[in-house]
């Protein structure tokens, strides 16, 4: 189970400096809510992925 920083706190770190562990669990969250988020939240997922992918994916972190 994820207990690392909500995305309230997370709003003042750059991406960059996110946790991978991080970086997965909230772009597993937001595809889950995909559907129903604004035009923030999408760019927001979008810059998820972005960043997920300069880091090379994935690979076998761990999902919520």
């Amino acid at each position: 189970m994820y207990m690392g920083r909500d995305l309230e706190e997370l709003s003042a770190v750059p991406l960059a400096e996110w946790e991978l562990e991080e970086l997965s669990f909230h772009h597993f969250m937001m595809s889950q809510m995909r559907p129903w988020m604004n035009a923030q939240g999408v760019s927001l997922h979008q810059q998820l992925i972005a960043e997920i992918e300069r880091r090379g994916g994935l690979g076998n972190a761990e999902h919520p």
